[in-house]
């Protein structure tokens, strides 16, 4: 690597420090009304309850020992709702008024690449986290002085309240990237605060508990720090995964969108295993490989809405970095823009998660054999459900790309995604409609054998049911595949680095004089 190349990674790297976003919105915010007026009335409300406290402690006829703690849990409870309610409300509704069409300077004229505006205004809204907590620390620190709670008790709880802040801060900028209309996005922000406040009111709500079991002195056993580091792993890979997310929607449609968040999503889903097979080997138990099967399924289903929801066209911008050497280029195939890669990729990833999940239930290993596993019958209706999990998906993710191109081949390939949601919702609904307007529909006709759908396969209780399914969703997915081979083939075909004498086609001589 030469010398200029180093310095330019350095100064990559030292970007938080000279970051003209952060710059820009932390002057704004000292000349907002809106963020001195919260932090003041921050203040008069934490001294006002603290004196509200005092006072009646005073006029009381015995002392009460827990004082302290009493305070602090309301403070919690005030820098909570402050923290939660206004700084991703700030933050996301400033990203969201820069995305209108009206006020396009930043994030369309601007020579700033989109990972950095993203971090400017992350970082703007992690500053004025530190900004309340650092007004509140004060008052934290009096409360250890009235006994009832610890110094390592409060900075354990603040620390967990302000990386949810940051968390829900991130969740804010992806919400204000959607590109929705402004009504939408309105009710977006509603539903998100309301959001922000179930994800961080359980640390409130136990507050007490964790207090009352001595959450300091729970610091010093190894179980805390296994529970905290697999928790925070787990929260530190969805905020990443948000933050992929919101650079990828406002970045150009001619940039490889898609590589950054495959690649991540890759390294996740096999960091994450390692993670769960842990947890199996830690507790003897092969039923918690479930949630990663569970949760890494459901992330990578969404990723096929997403996926056949993208152009199959690819810039000019991008077929310049397509690999010349075959096993590259098949390599960049996965992880490139494109539909018909994407697609591959998020099959190879379900079926090793299937196969991995099913394989560590079914047989326990040879170094492992006192591991608990599900009974025969319930295994049996594990694997048939997720097979049909499975199959389902990319029928009908084909199926709407099928009809998509065909009779929609003009409208944006968004609505490729539509026809995705709403072909599984209308075939659960429809039988059930007709059988209501008959006057039939009961518990014991919902859970009959409806064919073509998947939410059928959950509602079934004999798996020889679940067999049927497997039989219609393996033929129907046969069936869209062959209609999909020609568009398959012609993408696979199209996949191909950049002839540059077409790219840059020489000038045109000037015309003959006359």
């Amino acid at each position: 690597m030469s010398v200029a190349a180093l310095k330019h990674r350095l100064a990559h790297w030292r970007e938080w420090e000279l970051n003209p976003v952060v710059v820009k919105e932390l002057r704004q915010a000292v000349r907002s009304w809106a963020v001195t007026g919260m932090l003041m009335l921050f203040l008069v409300v934490l001294f006002g309850t603290s004196l509200i406290f005092l006072v009646s402690q005073s006029f009381g006829t015995s002392i009460n020992p827990r004082l302290g703690g009493d305070i602090f849990q309301a403070f919690i409870a005030i820098l909570t709702g402050a923290s939660v309610a206004f700084i991703p409300l700030y933050v996301g509704v400033r990203l969201a008024a820069e995305r209108q069409e009206s006020n396009l300077d930043l994030l369309y004229t601007s020579t700033l690449t989109p990972g950095r505006i993203i971090r400017g205004k992350l970082f703007c809204g992690v500053y004025v986290t530190l900004l309340f907590f650092s007004a509140c620390m004060p008052f934290m620190a009096f409360t250890n002085l009235l006994r009832g709670v610890d110094l390592p008790t409060i900075f354990l709880l603040l620390l967990f309240l302000f990386l949810a802040v940051c968390a829900t801060i991130q969740v804010a900028i992806f919400l204000a990237c959607l590109p929705l209309s402004k009504p939408f996005k309105i009710l977006l922000a509603l539903l998100g605060i309301l959001g922000a406040f179930w994800m961080v009111a359980p640390l409130v709500f136990f507050s007490w508990e964790l207090m009352r079991s001595g959450l300091g002195a729970m610091v010093g056993g190894r179980d805390f720090w296994t529970g905290f580091t697999t928790t925070l792993s787990i929260g530190f890979a969805v905020f990443v995964l948000l933050y992929l997310l919101s650079v990828a929607l406002i970045s150009p449609a001619s940039a490889n969108r898609a590589l950054p968040l495959r690649i991540y999503l890759t390294l996740v889903w096999g960091l994450s295993g390692l993670l769960s097979l842990y947890w199996v080997w830690r507790e003897t138990d092969a039923r918690l490989v479930l949630p990663w099967t569970i949760v890494m399924g459901i992330a990578l289903i969404v990723a096929v809405i997403v996926i056949i929801s993208s152009h199959d066209e690819l810039s000019l911008r991008v077929q310049r970095r397509i690999p010349r050497q075959p096993l590259k280029r098949a390599m960049a195939f996965l992880f490139y823009n494109g539909a018909a890669g994407g697609l591959i990729w998020a099959a190879l990833l379900l079926t090793a998660t299937l196969i991995g999940s099913l394989v560590l239930l079914a047989n326990p290993p040879g170094w492992l054999p006192t591991l608990r596993t599900f009974a025969p019958e319930d295994f049996t209706t594990f694997w048939t459900m997720a097979v049909n999990t499975l199959l389902y998906t990319f029928a009908y993710a084909l199926t709407a790309l099928w009809l998509h191109r065909t009779f929609c081949g003009r409208r944006p390939p968004k609505l490729a995604g539509v026809f995705a949601l709403l072909l599984p919702a209308a075939l659960a609904l429809v039988p059930n409609l007709v059988l209501f307007v008959f006057n039939r529909l009961s518990w014991k006709a919902i859970e009959g054998l409806q064919l073509g759908s998947m939410f059928n396969v959950y509602a079934l209780r004999d798996d020889g049911d679940r067999m049927y399914h497997l039989v219609c969703a393996g033929f129907w997915l046969l069936v869209v595949m062959v209609l999909n081979a020609k568009w398959f083939s012609r993408q696979v075909k199209h996949f191909r680095p950049l002839d540059r004498g077409r790219a840059n086609p020489p000038p045109a001589p000037p015309p003959l004089p006359s």
